[in-house]
């Protein structure tokens, strides 16, 4: 009868809020251990990662001085005339990002992306996503196996000498 009664108190706890957990609205990291393969034990703390875009996003809109949508499309411009399609991507997603309602943006990013999986390797396409996203790490991985494949690559070498400098 015991057993039973404090069974009620606890849902009773948990209906109130009582009871810390999902109910309780606190903070939730999601952790993601790797298996045996490569880095076995190693923790990835997906709100360090979001921190990290987050602060790369505000840092280039400050230095673009990006206060709207539109801004961040005209920088995305200026890198796609120059060739620098990887940095137009990356404008066109904060463009976005700002105004996910933006057709113009859309449309640029679309445009960017296609032209990059045409013109680049799987390597390079993948360190471009994963630096846009914040993953030095993996597009350091991806320029030093896009360089073993194509040593001549001189854009992946500027990308990977950029990266590693920050």
């Amino acid at each position: 009868m015991k057993a039973r009664h404090s069974f009620y108190i606890f849902i009773a706890a948990a209906i109130m809020g009582l009871v810390p957990g999902v109910a309780a609205g606190g903070d939730t990291n999601v952790i993601i251990h790797q298996g045996q393969t490569g880095d076995a034990d190693k923790i990835y703390k997906l709100d360090d990662f979001d921190y990290e875009l987050q602060q790369r996003e505000r840092e280039s809109m400050k230095q673009w001085n990006i206060q709207e949508s539109m801004g961040a499309v005209r920088t995305g411009d200026v890198y796609f005339d120059k060739g620098e399609i990887g940095e137009a991507i990356y404008f066109y997603q904060i463009a976005i990002k700002i105004d996910p309602n933006n057709p113009v943006a859309h449309e640029k990013y679309i445009h960017a992306k296609k032209i990059m999986k045409q013109s680049t390797s799987p390597h390079y396409s993948r360190a471009i996503e994963y630096y846009g996203k914040g993953m030095k790490k993996k597009a350091i991985d991806e320029l030093v196996l896009e360089l073993k494949e194509n040593p001549g690559n001189e854009e992946a070498r500027m990308k990977l000498n950029e990266i590693e400098s920050e």
